[in-house]
């Protein structure tokens, strides 16, 4: 199980780093090589709903697994809300309200944050597997409350 969860947690980091990638450098590209712009994967939401698509079971799989082992609630609560957070511009979008509540930039910002907040939570995750994984569980039950 440890490795499906190493496995698990850093193609969670990958998907989450490549939706920053995504928002800050398309902007850049389409500016930079306006041929580009023929390229609708680039600036379309449709590259953010496929990759929405694998990163919420993905992560939400990671951080299961590594709950079961280590028991640390804090790490899947940040996950939970970085999952959230980058779902949330979607739904909006699928409410009907589109960018008029957040604005091209509200987007970028909360991808980004959430992205992040992923990203930090997986690597919490994976450190957590990685110091309780030989603990008996005395010491897991410590490790539950050390927060990274």
């Amino acid at each position: 199980m440890p490795k499906v969860q190493l496995i698990s947690d850093r193609i969670a980091m990958i998907l989450s780093s490549l939706c920053v990638i995504h928002c800050l450098l398309t902007p850049i590209l389409l500016i930079s090589i306006p041929a580009l712009a023929s390229v609708s994967i680039l600036n379309d939401e449709t590259f953010h709903q496929i990759l929405l698509f694998f990163v919420l079971p993905i992560g939400a799989f990671a951080l299961s697994v590594g709950y079961l082992h280590h028991r640390n609630k804090w790490v899947v609560l940040a996950g939970a809300t970085g999952l959230t957070l980058l779902g949330s511009p979607l739904l909006v979008e699928w409410v009907g309200l589109g960018h008029e509540v957040l604005g091209e930039y509200g987007e970028v910002v909360i991808t980004v944050i959430a992205s992040l907040i992923i990203v930090s939570a997986h690597i919490a995750n994976f450190r957590l597997r990685e110091t309780t994984q030989d603990l008996p569980c005395e010491g897991r039950e410590r490790a539950q409350s050390h927060t990274y």
